[in-house]
């Protein structure tokens, strides 16, 4: 019940109310869901799924190192529905002699959110494909054409390059396959790698173009020290890159790719282990000691009993902590590229074969 002040003495009695009745109507009108809903919305649940990924991967990382099952749970959809409701009455009381000016209104009204989030396990075919296997050729080049650095895709996706090791299982990678990566990493800072792509009568073939520079240059030195590691002779400025340990022709490189869960593995043995892990036969045992991640991890993952306050992304495992440190960039970009690879994993690329020109001298 509310009292409102007195109309004019000039209008009747009888239609005082009435503006306090359009009053209500206009404010029922009103009611509509905002769209800076929208803009809200979109952060935040992008916030979260950004954050779940980080943890799942994360979890998923320290499970394969303790030879526990990954899971993955892919957010299929995310439908977020609002609803706005409501509704007002007024009416006004004939004059009594008590109070000639009684007006009496009343209004309810909702408001409901029901989001609703879809996850999708990552079983059969996809899983396959998605995980199990390896890393096309193509895909390498076409990444380091995208401007992420030799040195890292390399490091990251590669296995073997004619027979020059990646570091595998905490075991120190070969220094040729180093020198292969760091020299490729500096023509392409330079501006010297290029590709394109030419029809062949059995599909597409990529080709990788290292453009021609003087013998004497920094990248001319690099173009034949690149040569030299990968067993070319100094007349080949064209081979062909393939899938394999060995290769087969004079102008032929083989490459082993790694596969994403591969990858996963190596990421694992990153891990700064409790003491006593490894040792007890609770997780694989890695190169390095107990409580030190290797040197030429991918990743710096710590442990601890307690949760950190400082992290990139945390998880809990069997009674223990384990995160990446917010400071480590490192770290931090190899999960942002891992994330890349996923990505191109779930495009399902064929194995496009590129042909890669080294500069002569």
């Amino acid at each position: 019940m509310m009292r409102v002040s007195s109309m004019p003495s000039s209008l009747p009695r009888a239609c005082r109310w009435i503006p306090g009745v359009f009053a209500l109507l206009l404010l029922g009108g009103c009611a509509s869901v905002s769209p800076t809903n929208v803009t809200t919305d979109r952060l935040d649940y992008g916030q979260v799924v950004a954050e779940s990924w980080k943890r799942q991967t994360l979890i998923n990382v320290v499970r394969l190192r303790y030879a526990d099952a990954p899971v993955f749970l892919d957010v299929a959809s995310i439908t977020n529905s609002y609803t706005v409701g409501g509704n007002a009455t007024a009416h006004a009381e004939l004059p009594s002699r008590v109070d000639p000016n009684i007006l009496t209104f009343g209004g309810t009204g909702n408001w409901s959110n029901t989001p609703t989030v879809t996850y999708q396990p990552l079983l059969g075919d996809r899983f396959t494909k998605s995980l199990l296997q390896p890393v096309p050729p193509a895909a390498v080049f076409q990444l380091l054409q995208g401007g992420w650095p030799a040195s890292l895709v390399f490091r990251t996706v590669v296995g073997s390059v004619n027979g020059l090791r990646n570091f595998s299982a905490g075991a120190a990678a070969d220094s040729g396959f180093v020198d292969l990566s760091e020299g490729l990493s500096r023509i392409q800072r330079a501006g010297n790698i290029g590709i394109r792509v030419e029809a062949r009568k059995d599909g597409g073939s990529l080709l990788v173009v290292i453009r021609r520079t003087e013998p004497g240059s920094p990248p001319g030195q690099d173009g034949r020290r690149v040569r030299e590691l990968l067993g070319l002779e100094e007349d080949v400025t064209e081979f062909e890159v393939v899938y394999g340990l060995i290769p087969r022709k004079r102008n032929e490189v083989a490459m082993l790719t790694r596969s994403m869960m591969e990858i996963m593995l190596q990421l694992g043995f990153g891990i700064d282990l409790p003491a006593g892990h490894a040792a007890g036969g609770r997780a694989l045992p890695g190169q390095t000691q107990s409580g030190s991640a290797p040197a030429e991890s991918l990743v710096h993952i710590r442990s601890g009993e307690r949760e950190p306050a400082n992290a990139y992304a945390a998880v809990p495992y069997k009674g223990y902590w384990y995160w990446i440190d917010d400071n480590d960039i490192a770290s931090k970009r190899i999960f942002t590229f891992l994330m890349i690879l996923f990505s191109l994993a779930e495009t399902g690329q064929g194995p496009a074969a590129p042909v890669v020109t080294i500069p002569s001298r």
